[in-house]
């Protein structure tokens, strides 16, 4: 029996023994319009309308379902061209694409329930690990969409996989259990959409082939241990994964772009403490293998690589928040003059005037090796508690072989609302 369907089917079993009048139903929507301009190109990036519906069921037995759906019309369909091929998502993980400017999708679809003390949720769904904001250190269980790059809310740009979630209830804490056997990776759009981050020397000829892990074979299972101790948010993380970024190699034979992908062992942890109006977080990962290329010799290079975030949040000051971030990564084996480690800096600052109806806040992430940079600026205005004006700008800078400056070109303005009911 495929995967998946072990999921599912627990799922349709219930509802056909639970009788309809003992499910109340809730509903709420979520409409966004926006459109985003880049100035250095002259185009428009987007010109989108985005549905988000959301239906909650809950029964009389304590049993809750919960389905999200997930529709958008893009008017420009530059961000990710045309009906694309979808290599990088197992098949009930896909989207539908009804039109070249439109797609549909399935974003969440679990079952709640209490098994005794224990809580279980089984289907589609994003499982978070970790402290950091934004930066991936323990936070892998769900691959990422880069349809936008890293520009979209992280919630947005997790892929929901179909996984099975147990919570355990222990003396001094909770113990999380985890299985995944959804081998969709993270999804990068294909060579010549906005933010592609597949490099193509073949000059649109070449022929994309990705050698995804199979579904339930190549299953993830993580285990978390997590406790409150002397002021102190502590857990402890255990993943055995496949990485969802791939390593990239070309075949100029066939011109073939082949992305693959390993696994392995990801054992790290976090700490967090609020001091006053100060709150200091960490988190610290070391995955057993990881793969890179030389690009002298085209070689493969294995190495353990170590990660972690330190970060401190202030609060102090009436309507203020201010959030910083420091992030490393370290490759243990490196060759020539490779440098073994990349740093990023982060700073976050919001301000919320006019009784909260009006929001501001400013992103940055610098990136200290290359020495380039992101900076996200963004205005929310709450007309009412139904509609939200939105306006902002994301800014790249830096080298063009960098990790934002490679960007720099597709600079964009944007503007938009949300309506909900």
């Amino acid at each position: 029996m495929k995967p998946v369907r072990m999921l599912i089917l627990p799922i349709i079993w219930t509802l056909l023994l639970t009788p309809v009048r003992a499910a109340e139903v809730e509903h709420a929507s979520l409409i966004e319009v926006e459109a985003a301009y880049a100035p250095e190109v002259s185009g428009w990036q987007k010109q989108e309308i985005v549905w988000r519906p959301e239906w909650i069921a809950r029964f009389e037995s304590g049993m809750r379902l919960t389905l999200i759906g997930e529709g958008r019309l893009d008017a420009k369909d530059e961000l990710d061209p045309g009906r694309p091929d979808q290599p990088f998502r197992a098949g009930l993980t896909q989207k539908s694409f009804p039109g070249d400017h439109a797609d549909v999708e399935l974003r969440e679809f679990y079952l709640d329930h209490y098994v005794g003390d224990a809580f279980v949720r089984l289907g589609k769904q994003q499982i978070v690990w970790g402290q950091a904001d934004g930066l991936r250190v323990l936070d892998v269980l769900n691959p990422l969409s880069y349809r936008e790059f890293i520009l979209a809310d992280i919630e947005h740009r997790r892929i929901p996989l179909w996984s099975a979630l147990t919570e355990i209830p222990l003396d001094n804490g909770t113990a999380q259990v985890v299985w995944i056997p959804d081998a969709t990776v993270t999804k990068s759009t294909l060579p010549g959409a906005t933010y592609s981050l597949i490099p193509d020397p073949f000059e649109g000829e070449g022929r994309l082939e990705v050698d995804r892990p199979d579904s339930f074979a190549k299953s993830d299972f993580g285990l978390k241990l997590s406790t409150f101790q002397q002021g102190w948010d502590l857990s402890l993380n255990y993943l055995y994964h496949t990485i969802d970024d791939p390593l990239i190699q070309f075949d100029p034979s066939e011109q073939l772009i082949r992305a693959n992908y390993n696994r392995s062992h990801l054992i790290g942890g976090t700490a967090s403490k609020p001091v006053g109006d100060v709150t200091f977080r960490s988190e610290i990962g070391l995955e057993s293998e990881k793969r890179s290329l030389d690009p002298a010799t085209g070689q493969v290079r294995k190495s353990e690589v170590a990660s972690y975030v330190l970060g401190l949040d202030y609060s102090g000051f009436s309507d203020w928040f201010i959030s910083t971030q420091f992030f490393q990564t370290y490759r243990f084996s490196t060759e020539r003059d490779e440098e073994p480690s990349n740093e990023q800096f982060t700073l976050l600052v919001r301000r919320d005037a006019m009784n909260n109806a009006l929001l501001l806040e400013v992103l940055g992430i610098y990136d200290l090796n290359n020495r380039d940079s992101l900076i996200q600026l963004e205005a929310e205005y709450s007309v009412s508690t139904n509609v939200v004006l939105r306006t902002g700008a994301d800014l790249f800078f830096g080298k063009r072989t960098g990790t934002f400056g490679q960007f720099h070109d597709e600079s964009r303005l944007s503007a938009g609302f949300t309506l909900s009911f």
